[in-house]
Formats: C-alpha cells, structure tokens, sequence
C-alpha cells in the first residue's frame, strides 16, 4: 500500500511560481481557480521572507469529507482527498468546513481566458480535466500521474526541490528526517494533514493560511 503526501521546504522555495503554473498547465484549472499557489511569511526580527506552495492539504481526518451531505469526498487509491463531481450537489458545505479553504468551485460563465473570442489552440479533454464548473475540485496531487510511477506535475518542475513527494507507507531514511523537521499548517485544527512544512523562520503550526 501507499500513502502519499509532500514536504514543502519553505527554505529552499524561491517563489519563482512555476509550481502553480505546472499545475494551470497539466490540470487545465479554469480562469480565477487556483488549486495551488505561493504564499509568503515575513520574519521581521531574522530579516528572512519565507515563500511556499499551498493547497489541498489531503488529510488524514478531512473535515470536508465528514461534512459532505452527499459523500461526493473520498480518499483516493494513495490516500488522495478526492471529489467525486457526479455526486457533488455544489452546496459548498466543505468549503465551510475545511480550515484551509482548498475546494475551489469554478464559474460556469467564465471559462475562458479569451472571454467570448475562441482560444488559438483548444487543449484535448482527458479524464482529470473534464470538470464540470460549480462543482468542488482542489488538488488531486496528480493521482493521474502518481498511479502511473510519476510526479506531480508540481513536483516534477520545482528547480530548486523544495517539493518532496512522499509516501508515508513506505518512507526512505531521507524521507523520515525530513518528516521529523516538517510541521503542519495550523495543526490546531486536527485534520492531520499529509502536505506538511519546513522553515528555520516560520512557525507552521500556528500559522492560518487558505490554500
């Protein structure tokens, strides 16, 4: 068995981006949704700007699964948080209850970044990116490429490999010291998060950010 996660090394991030436009690439994620982005925390006193990836951080307990009226939210074949979008009635109601904001939900009227012109090349449907919008959606952690041996796309462009997957069943020796420095975002919430953060500067777990 597996069960994936990442580490973020928020050290080691340069906020050049090229995580969130990966995942804009590979996922074909409409106009105005993010399912990744780069976030910032400044420590004043070390004079140190740390930047880092956020998104749906796939957890363990995941507060959005347990109120979905319609059990549209399921774990996937590694552990993945994943939406089933047949079955999501759109009510938003884990929206409300995650404590990282990560279910996205796409304007039906804008899903064009050329408005009413037709896009020069029209990209080819696949199976994860055919959505329908108004539907939730957030971060699969590319379960397309992972059940195929890949990476993340995410993963697979970090220059610097501030981005680690990793697979919590089955863990290397570097895996496990660098789950032993790595913090949850807000761990108050208890939703164990599998996506997990490491910074010399930034206090992850009593910090509050909205993927």
């Amino acid at each position: 068995m597996s069960k994936y996660g990442m580490i973020v090394n928020a050290d080691d991030c340069i906020g050049c981006r090229a995580c969130f436009v990966a995942c804009k690439e590979e996922n074909q994620v409409a106009p105005g949704v993010q399912w990744n982005h780069i976030e910032r925390s400044e420590n004043v006193k070390d004079m140190v700007i740390d930047y880092f990836r956020v998104s749906c951080m796939h957890c363990e307990d995941p507060a959005c699964m347990k109120t979905c009226p319609v059990k549209a939210v399921h774990f996937g074949p590694h552990g993945e948080v994943l939406v089933d979008q047949k079955k999501c009635i759109g009510c938003k109601m884990c929206l409300a209850a995650c404590p990282y904001g990560a279910p996205k939900f796409a304007d039906p009227n804008k899903l064009s970044y050329f408005g009413e012109m037709e896009p020069l090349v029209k990209p080819s449907k696949t199976k994860w990116t055919d959505r329908i919008p108004g539907k939730a959606e957030h971060c699969t952690l590319c379960v397309h490429r992972t059940s195929e041996g890949r990476l993340p796309a995410c993963v697979e462009v970090c220059s610097t490999k501030a981005l680690r997957l990793v697979d919590y069943d089955n863990l290397s020796a570097e895996d496990r010291q660098l789950i032993a420095r790595a913090k949850c975002i807000n761990s108050a919430a208890g939703t164990h998060p599998k996506v997990r953060f490491i910074s010399s500067h930034t206090d992850f777990e009593t910090l509050k950010v909205r993927a």
